[in-house]
């Protein structure tokens, strides 16, 4: 890939991606994903949860399934403060400005479908989940890119891992639980429509400002996990996620890592400047502890002792 330009600063960068922008959100709009909530649920099978109170032997989950709904409704819940988050990085007048409003409207109805299949179906405890709310909202944490080429780096990891989880959800629920599979699959689907902006946007700002997005990148890669560490007892959560092969560090290596830095192609990068290019060597680094774990995490998993060098 060859610069545009010498990389000078972020600044600069937000000024010649702009027509990028552009380009990409005029493509996102070319393709609408029209789809309603309300319309997605048999509100026939709904049930008062006055009248019988809920149970787990209302819904049967494994514990790590049911703990992705959980945590994957409480995120999208979180939306206004990821908003705020984006809008301080994108400035008045900016086209990134427009596109985080056409964003945060299509993100919103992904917490109304969701809780209203979980109320529905009652594969959630209602309580647990309100009380869930109330704390994750009031925290009101979310991850804070100190610049916008660490914005764009970190949501194209971020909608691509969305992406996997809310899939790799669906495919753990019921099979005769089409109604849920299919709120799931609409939601992957704006997820992968909103990877599919970012992931390109940063490819355009690798073109403009090289070092600056090595360096980006560098600092996402090593640092990225994902969002929810203002829910209760996120760690719990995030280890039976894990467990359950819906979201755990193999996903994170396999289907984020392996898709979005080959398309990239940060191997080949030209114009890099000193610290760029040990940002560069950084990510390899990364991408190879991480390798080295996955494959120890499948060994010790498969009871087979690790190979002797």
């Amino acid at each position: 890939m060859s610069p545009k330009q010498v990389p000078v600063s972020s600044v600069d960068l937000l000024t010649e991606i702009a027509p990028d922008v552009e380009r990409l959100y005029n493509r996102h709009l070319e393709a609408p994903r029209l789809w309603f909530p309300h319309e997605q649920i048999d509100w026939g099978q709904g049930e008062s949860f006055n009248e019988r109170p809920w149970t787990e032997s209302d819904y049967p989950l494994s514990a790590g399934v049911r703990s992705s709904i959980y945590v994957n409704l409480l995120t999208e819940d979180n939306l206004p403060y990821y908003t705020t988050a984006l809008s301080e990085r994108s400035p008045k007048g900016h086209p990134i400005r427009e596109w985080n409003n056409q964003w945060t409207m299509e993100e919103n109805r992904h917490a109304m479908v969701m809780r209203d299949w979980v109320h529905v179906s009652r594969c959630i405890d209602p309580t647990l989940l309100e009380e869930g709310r109330r704390v994750q909202m009031r925290k009101g944490e979310v991850p804070q890119p100190q610049s916008f080429a660490e914005m764009i780096t970190y949501v194209s990891l971020q909608e691509r891992a969305t992406q996997i989880a809310h899939r790799n959800t669906g495919a753990k629920l019921p099979k005769d639980d089409k109604i849920g599979r299919n709120v799931l699959g609409l939601i992957a689907g704006d997820e992968t429509k909103h990877y599919l902006f970012y992931r390109d946007l940063a490819l355009a700002g690798f073109a403009i400002d090289p070092s600056t997005m090595m360096i980006a990148a560098a600092k996402q890669v090593s640092a990225f996990a994902m969002p929810g560490t203002g829910i209760p007892a996120f760690t719990r959560h995030a280890v039976r996620i894990s467990r359950e092969g819906i979201y755990g560090l193999a996903q994170y290596l396999k289907d984020v890592l392996a898709p979005v830095l080959g398309l990239w192609d940060l191997e080949h990068l030209e114009g890099l400047n000193p610290e760029a290019e040990k940002a560069r060597l950084n990510v390899d680094t990364v991408v190879a502890k991480i390798t080295e774990t996955v494959e120890r995490m499948a060994q010790k998993a498969a009871g087979a002792a690790p190979a002797v060098l």
